[in-house]
């Protein structure tokens, strides 16, 4: 069945990870140095990368905080062994954490504005010439989502957007791929997921989706993600020459 509709992850899909928020990371590590005048920073270092989640050399570490914010409990028990060793206070660090990653959103704007995207306006394009409806959704909040959307040059190609805040469930839950096919009069066998976790791939497996892409540019592992994914791209936008989702 011709795809009809098709819904992007955006951070480590449609732009690469390590590459935006490698730097990033790293400053934001020197202000938690800094301020509790941690003394082993070499250890100390690595440590906050792990909590945090990516590395300033774009290695990932899928536990961190940045691809489980919903999962509180368990990120602020990483924080508190890592404030025990270094004799710091865990609120005061769990707080700074939340405050610098809520800031540096602007910093990976600045990054992003270095990218050239032409190319994903290409693929985009193209899949909007097809009549293809085309829908993002992710766990970052709207504000950022849109500022990024904005950068990239996608904004006009979007159709449907769900965010942190919108009013559904997160993924893998499939609650936002079934407003998605009701709002366009899609059936779910109609839909491509486009991803680059395993959360993605469990995301379209529990919407039954027609059609699931894998995307290299995340933190997901190519051993894992084949599982579950009918295609596997380096990036997201070699999909214009995919036969399914743009046949010739």
């Amino acid at each position: 069945m011709a795809i009809k509709g098709i819904i992007f992850d955006k951070d480590g899909t449609l732009f690469n990870y390590a590459e935006v928020w490698g730097p990033v990371i790293r400053d934001y590590v020197d202000t938690v140095l800094m301020t509790f005048n941690i003394r082993n920073k070499k250890k100390a270092r690595q440590k906050i990368y792990e909590i945090v989640g990516i590395d300033d050399r774009g290695h990932n570490y899928p536990d961190g905080f940045l691809f489980n914010h919903d999962k509180v409990v368990r990120i602020f028990f990483k924080i508190l062994r890592f404030c025990i060793e270094n004799h710091i206070n865990p609120v005061k660090l769990y707080r700074l954490l939340t405050i610098l990653l809520n800031s540096q959103s602007r910093k990976v704007i600045t990054k992003l504005r270095q990218i050239d995207f032409s190319r994903l306006d290409d693929l985009m394009q193209r899949i909007n010439e097809r009549g293809i409806y085309i829908g993002l959704v992710t766990n970052d909040i709207t504000a950022n989502t849109m500022g990024f959307m904005e950068v990239m040059g996608i904004t006009k190609y979007v159709h449907f957007l769900r965010t942190k805040e919108s009013n559904c469930r997160k993924k893998p839950n499939s609650e936002s791929i079934r407003q998605f096919a009701s709002l366009f009069g899609l059936k779910s066998e109609e839909i491509a997921i486009v991803g680059d976790s395993i959360v993605d791939m469990e995301y379209a497996h529990n919407g039954q989706v027609g059609y699931t892409v894998a995307v290299m540019t995340g933190y997901g592992k190519r051993e894992v993600l084949e599982k579950y994914a009918d295609v596997i791209y380096d990036r997201v936008e070699d999909l214009i020459n995919d036969p399914v989702i743009l046949p010739e």
